[in-house]
């Protein structure tokens, strides 16, 4: 077998999709509330988790929730509904990231549609193992010029 080869060459930025999370839970009673509804703070816990997996994976390394910027519940979540909550970097600054999150819903025992329920947007930042701020990847959107000569 092969040993990969490392070259001089170091990244200076990643894609969008190089830390892209989706993350999927069946909702069970256990998660309801007095309404009989899935409760709020169970929803948001699984936004961090994808987000945070997000934030992580752009970091390579440990990055914490800093602020939650905007968070929406859309529409309720029953207990047997299944959450795919996906999660995309939507900035990067220097030691700091973006995520933004959708949470769809769907049956778990079902096909068929899928409802969005709640949308969020985190902000995060990598650390260090002393638990200090690191430095960050830029992230690659479709206006850098990396991308290619500008059109004039």
């Amino acid at each position: 077998m092969t040993e990969p080869t490392i070259t001089a060459e170091r990244r200076t930025s990643k894609q969008p999709d190089d830390s892209r999370v989706t993350l999927a839970h069946i909702m069970s009673e256990h998660d309801t509330n007095l309404y009989g509804t899935i409760h709020g703070g169970v929803v948001m816990k699984l936004i961090d988790d994808a987000a945070a997996a997000a934030a992580g994976r752009h970091a390579d390394g440990p990055a914490v929730t800093v602020a939650v910027d905007s968070m929406s519940f859309l529409a309720p979540v029953r207990a047997g509904d299944l959450l795919s909550v996906d999660a995309e970097l939507e900035r990067a600054g220097r030691t700091s990231m973006t995520v933004g999150v959708r949470v769809r819903a769907e049956r778990w025992n079902a096909s068929g549609p899928t409802s969005e329920v709640a949308t969020a947007r985190l902000t995060f930042v990598a650390i260090d193992a002393e638990g200090r701020p690191r430095p960050v990847l830029a992230l690659e959107t479709a206006a850098d010029p990396a991308d290619g000569p500008a059109a004039s």
